[in-house]
């Protein structure tokens, strides 16, 4: 007993000790609270003295900079630095090009056009081994004996990894061009567009796995008896034999039930739709007689067809269905591949045109819904051909 009040004691005494030590920081904040209101307050740079002057060593390695009117591109700060986060590219004028590349503050004549020079601050492990090589002496850490050359960044942290990547190279395409670089840029040109597919693949493979996650959760409930679904009837259609005028031909009945028209009306806009784009052949009159005398859908056994309309038949249209109509093909939904687009030859377009894609796959367009964000993207762009109708 006596051991148990004593334990409460003690606990009393040590709450008050520490409430005590609490409140006089409270009621004098100013001297006592050691707390810094990080960023809005930093703490001054302290006074540095190791028995040498200022100017004859290295205060603070703050941060790396490059005079880049002073790089000849000779290569030795990159091969120097032991993380590689210094990147440089060079274009050499051709012989008997007489394309000046410029002079250093060390009257060096410059043999080549520095196309690039990024360094990685997220990489960087302050070693400083890169500045000693430099023959002109253009690189170097802020702070210390290069004081008078560049500010002090005491704090230059960011929010994101790119602020980190620092591009020094000033040199314009029209620059390299003239310096003979044409191979170098289209070079650069490919590198980025790998690295905007491998991006979009990264997308798609992240979206992939998603679905196989839906689909595992989708298997582990009860099983859903689905109801049978009408399906479009493209009989006659598909004696069509050039495949993007089939394709075309379905997209023009598939949107002529939208409209809620009759066969004959959905005869009359596949015939109107393949004129204008100049693939009506004489030889399609047949099949467009086809389609006006039978009916649109085909329904499941057993069903009224009066119980069955157009909406319906959006409604019940599935990821899976297999009688889904791509845009200018007779793909299903469920084939659609980004690599469709691979047709377009024209690179920039080709690029709004996968954007357009990924776009409508998030939102889980029908194919029909594919075809027109594409086109409606490359219109805004200013980059749409006809000879993109059939892709």
């Amino acid at each position: 007993m006596q051991t148990y009040f004593k334990n409460i004691y003690e606990g009393v005494v040590s709450l008050l000790i520490g409430m005590k030590a609490s409140f006089r920081h409270f009621k004098n904040k100013k001297d006592l609270v050691a707390t810094l209101q990080y960023p809005h307050e930093t703490w001054p740079i302290p006074e540095r003295n190791i028995g040498f002057k200022e100017t004859e060593y290295n205060l603070i390695r703050s941060r790396l900079h490059v005079d880049i009117d002073d790089c000849i591109g000779c290569l030795q700060c990159e091969r120097a630095c032991p993380v590689d986060c210094i990147k440089i590219d060079n274009v050499k004028p051709p012989k008997g090009s007489d394309y000046d590349c410029g002079i250093t503050s060390n009257d060096t004549q410059k043999k080549m056009v520095v196309a690039r020079f990024t360094i990685d601050m997220a990489e960087c492990c302050y070693c400083n081994l890169c500045v000693y090589p430099c023959p002109e002496e253009c690189i170097y850490m802020v702070g210390g004996p290069n004081s008078h050359k560049h500010d002090m960044d005491y704090e230059f942290g960011k929010y994101q990894r790119d602020g980190l990547l620092y591009e020094f190279s000033e040199a314009t395409d029209e620059e390299i061009i003239s310096a003979g670089g044409e191979a170098y840029l289209k070079k650069r040109n490919e590198r980025s567009g790998e690295l905007e597919n491998a991006l979009e693949l990264v997308a798609m493979a992240a979206e992939k796995a998603q679905e196989e996650v839906d689909s595992t959760e989708t298997k582990s409930d009860e099983k859903v008896v689905k109801p049978a679904e009408p399906k479009h009837n493209f009989d006659a259609l598909n004696k069509i034999e050039d495949k993007p005028t089939r394709g075309l031909a379905k997209r023009a009945f598939v949107r002529g039930l939208r409209e809620k028209l009759d066969s004959s009306g959905v005869a009359d806009l596949i015939k109107s739709d393949l004129e204008k784009l100049g693939k009506f052949s004489s030889e399609f009159d047949g099949y467009i007689e086809e389609v006006r005398n039978s009916q649109l859908l085909i329904l499941p056994e057993g069903e009224n067809p009066e119980e069955f309309n157009s909406e319906q038949i959006e409604e019940t249209k599935t990821p899976e269905k297999n009688e889904a109509i791509e845009a200018g093909s007779s793909t299903s939904e469920s084939e659609l591949n980004i690599k469709m687009l691979d047709g377009i030859a024209d690179k920039m377009a080709r690029g709004v045109a996968k954007k357009a894609f990924m776009a409508a796959k998030r939102a889980s367009a029908d194919p029909v819904g594919y075809a027109d964000g594409i086109k409606n993207a490359l219109v805004e762009a200013g980059k749409w051909d006809d000879s993109f109708e059939e892709v």
